[in-house]
């Protein structure tokens, strides 16, 4: 199903300039309209010819190129595992439309716009680069939590260093009561 074109044919009606599948005539009027118009004479307004579009299960391989870019574009959905791979067919006049094939199942989806590929179509400037993360350092990275025991080294070393300070104020304390 990939590797051509031909494998693949419109099964549904084509959309027209007019912007819609079956044509409507904007110059014909309802019966309301032409009772008004009885009424009221008018000169004749020209006829729009009817547009017609391709016959269905005509083969994509017949449609027509845009601006030199293929209007379908076919692939594989993997190479990995090709027995169970999908043929995957990507309209490129219509952004969005794809159509999925596997076997003789197949179906259509469409996420888009709407709007046909226009080279001179507009698009948004794209937005700056990510910012890069933060620098990784000692003074950011986290740290491991302490055991029990660590903790109660570091509790018992504080209290040591605690008393120790206590001895040496009332030391001095002693010293300058001495020199008085």
């Amino acid at each position: 199903m990939v590797e051509s074109l031909s494998n693949w044919v419109h099964h549904v009606q084509n959309i027209l300039m007019q912007g819609r599948c079956t044509w409507v005539n904007p110059f014909q009027k309802s019966e309301e309209e032409e009772e008004e118009d009885e009424e009221e004479e008018k000169p004749d307004e020209q006829e729009e010819a009817q547009e017609v579009g391709p016959p269905l299960l005509t083969p994509l391989s017949e449609d027509a190129d845009i601006q030199n870019i293929p209007p379908w574009s076919t692939e594989a959905s993997t190479n990995l595992i090709p027995q169970y791979a999908l043929a995957v067919l990507q309209a490129n006049l219509w952004p969005g439309a794809y159509a999925f094939a596997i076997g003789r199942r197949f179906d259509n989806i469409y996420i888009g716009w709407g709007h046909k590929y226009s080279p001179d179509n507009y698009s948004p400037q794209l937005p700056p680069p990510v910012q890069s993360e933060y620098p990784s350092g000692p003074e950011v990275a986290e740290t491991t939590d302490p055991t029990v025991e660590e903790e109660l080294a570091l509790k018992a070393a504080q209290e040591e260093a605690l008393a120790a300070e206590e001895m040496e104020e009332l030391e001095e304390e002693e010293d300058e009561d001495e020199d008085d």
